[in-house]
């Protein structure tokens, strides 16, 4: 029987298998490559298998870096409607040198700039990316997916002044001529794969209070691209496709078979009950059936009278206590509401818009210091407030738990007001 320590580096193994590696931008050597306009499919060839043997003679043609290409860990990102291909690379010396020895057991391995790729703007664009400890900046051709040159260099997330430095630096690297930089910093989250096989990268502004810029900056690559831009060998990732396309069958065979028997077993269980014991589980079908409405009317009856000794939901009161709080004049609010719902007596989610953001903060804050309301919290222990601002609109949402007045029977009145 193999060891514990045996059956520990298994599981640890198996847990690397679900791990996708982003190497640090800052070690990849990167280009731009225009296709010759006589560049064409061969018979039976793929997009994908044209652009890897065409990249591969670029490798022997061209000083694209120091190393030759058997000692690079290289991949690209191409498109045969724009004639272009954007390669990195990363000397495998530098990759054992960074701990990474073994690559192949991981899900995928990408440069930290992969979730850019796909991304395009109606101008010539300047983006920056922070992901994990690097920065890169990024430019785009108008209407281009292809980025034209991607620079990184690694940062201290938590110093903004070297933030600022690497920025500054990256920015003297990049052609500033007929290019508009955009003012905030993409940050990027994490890759959740799709039901339909897409790759979901996420990403959100690093201050998100630019009213220009769009909130919703999340990516979606399909699994064939994200083979291209895997850095480990073709070799390797020719088998190990075939590999994971064999296990899925088997797996979606092996699902089948199960619940096959699944079925059958439950069939044959039930036949055999339902001969043994018809008359007994009808029996008991026919008492149960006469008990569920009076189970019912005695738990509406319940809440109803739990309600009722609390004095029921009062969505006028309780709106107006919240708006006694809501900042500004009667005819110039700081913040509005657009809706509420009431979940019981003292939950209500509440929908509306507010000046900026800080307004809506303190109308939070108020909230809780003068004790109307706490915010409620999730399973995680977040806490339930959405801010959103965007196409010069801030909105938000957020989950509240109202506390009761001392004296619950002291009235609060309510003027409606409108809010453009």
């Amino acid at each position: 029987m193999p060891s514990n320590s045996q059956k520990d580096s298994e599981l640890e193994l198996l847990e690397l298998r679900d791990f996708i590696v982003r190497i640090p931008g800052e070690h990849f050597f990167c280009e731009t490559i225009d296709l010759p306009s006589s560049f064409v499919l061969d018979e039976g060839q793929t997009e994908e298998e044209a652009l890897e043997h065409y990249i591969s003679e670029f490798f022997d043609n061209n000083s694209f870096s120091p190393y030759p290409q058997d000692q690079l860990a290289w991949g690209f990102y191409g498109s045969m409607e724009e004639k272009k291909a954007f390669i990195f690379a990363c000397p495998l010396i530098r990759l054992r040198q960074l701990g990474w020895q073994t690559i192949d057991i991981f899900r995928r391995v990408f440069p930290s700039f992969v979730s850019v790729f796909g991304k395009r703007y109606s101008k010539n664009t300047i983006l920056f990316l922070l992901e994990d400890g690097t920065l890169s900046v990024v430019t785009f051709p108008a209407q281009s997916s292809i980025p034209r040159s991607i620079y990184s260099l690694p940062v201290d997330n938590d110093e903004k002044e070297s933030l600022d430095i690497a920025r500054g630096k990256l920015l003297s690297l990049t052609d500033l001529e007929n290019y508009e930089i955009l003012p905030d910093i993409l940050v990027a989250g994490d890759i959740q794969k799709q039901k339909d096989g897409n790759f979901k990268f996420e990403h959100e502004w690093m201050q998100g209070e630019d009213p220009s810029l769009d909130l919703d900056q999340n990516v979606y690559l399909d699994s064939e691209s994200l083979w291209d831009i895997d850095i480990r060998p073709s070799s390797f990732k020719k088998d190990e496709r075939k590999r994971r396309s064999q296990s899925r069958k088997k797996w979606q065979a092996t699902k089948v078979w199960s619940l096959t028997m699944a079925a059958m077993f439950v069939v044959f269980l039930g036949l055999k009950i339902f001969e043994v014991k018809l008359a007994e589980k009808q029996n008991l079908a026919n008492l149960m059936a006469s008990e569920v409405p009076l189970v019912l009317e005695s738990r509406k009856l319940l809440e109803k009278l739990q309600q009722n000794k609390l004095g029921g939901i009062d969505p006028f009161g309780s709106i107006g206590r919240l708006y006694a709080h809501l900042g500004g004049t009667a005819n110039n609010l700081d913040v509005w509401f657009t809706s509420a719902h009431f979940e019981s007596r003292n939950e209500v989610e509440i929908k509306g818009e507010g000046k900026n953001i800080e307004s809506i903060n303190t109308f939070i804050d108020k909230l809780e210091k003068n004790k109307v309301a706490i915010l409620q919290t999730g399973r995680s222990g977040d806490e339930k407030r959405k801010i959103r601002s965007a196409g010069g609109k801030t909105a938000f949402e957020v989950d509240v738990e109202l506390i009761e007045e001392n004296k619950p029977d002291q009235s609060i009145s309510v003027q409606s007001t409108n809010q453009g």
